[in-house]
């Protein structure tokens, strides 16, 4: 009930920003403090969207891994196996957990109002709008096969992929591939009945548009890369 209170409401525009962002802090050298700045603003949006555990459970993770940094080098495998595995998985985690938040928090008829302004191709929008329905709705049709799974005493766990990996395999992906075809079908249904690719200018019940909240996100991305970018300059 207190996370709704504080309730955050970002434009979609500013959520792709934040997620092809954290992409390009993949190709830069940034330093720590600059991940932990992302880190803490994905966990703020993500209390804000009212997913306190998220935020929980991804600043436990980070500062977990950042730690881990900090392990003595004398120690065998440091150097060569902690050290880049940890590297790596901080680097690539901040742009997946942006595009969750991105997920989590957009309704698609808001997302296809902010792709239709910035003037993207309909054919472009559509195909966005059906995707971001389309893995939200696989993954509950995958927890509901584990479920169905683990109440016929096979457990998708590793001793069963160990020991069983072809016919685990067949479980999981038979079901799996039957329900994304499924799913694509009740989709391409649901947006014909709803009019999506009907001609015309459509009236959309959610309109995109820039907040305070926005503008805040905005300059707060430019001024971590503008420090990380100003720290590289002063160490070279």
């Amino acid at each position: 009930m207190h996370s709704q209170n504080i309730k955050l409401t970002l434009d979609p525009r500013t959520k792709i920003f934040l997620v092809l962002a954290m992409g390009v802090s993949i190709t830069l050298s940034v330093p720590v403090y600059a991940e932990v700045l992302s880190a803490l603003l994905l966990a703020f949006l993500f209390l804000t969207n009212g997913q306190a555990r998220t935020a929980l459970k991804l600043m436990l993770f980070f500062l977990f891994l950042a730690g881990l940094t900090y392990l003595p080098e004398n120690i065998p495998g440091v150097t060569s196996v902690i050290l880049p595995v940890c590297f790596m998985v901080r680097r690539f985690m901040m742009p997946i957990v942006a595009g969750k938040y991105l997920i989590d928090s957009t309704p698609v008829g808001l997302l296809i109002n902010a792709l239709e302004k910035l003037k993207l191709p309909y054919s472009l929008v559509i195909t966005v709008a059906v995707m971001f329905r389309f893995f939200p709705t696989l993954k509950e049709e995958f927890a509901h096969i584990k479920n169905a799974m683990k109440m016929r005493g096979i457990g998708l766990n590793a001793a069963n992929v160990m020991r069983k990996p072809l016919l685990t395999l067949e479980y999981v992906m038979v079901p799996l591939l039957s329900s994304a075809s499924r799913i694509g079908d009740e989709l391409a249904a649901a947006g014909h009945t709803k009019g999506v690719d009907a001609p015309g200018k459509k009236v959309r019940y959610k309109t995109a548009r820039f907040m305070l909240a926005d503008v805040f996100i905005f300059f707060y991305i430019v001024a971590v890369f503008v420090a990380a970018a100003g720290t590289r300059m002063y160490i070279w």
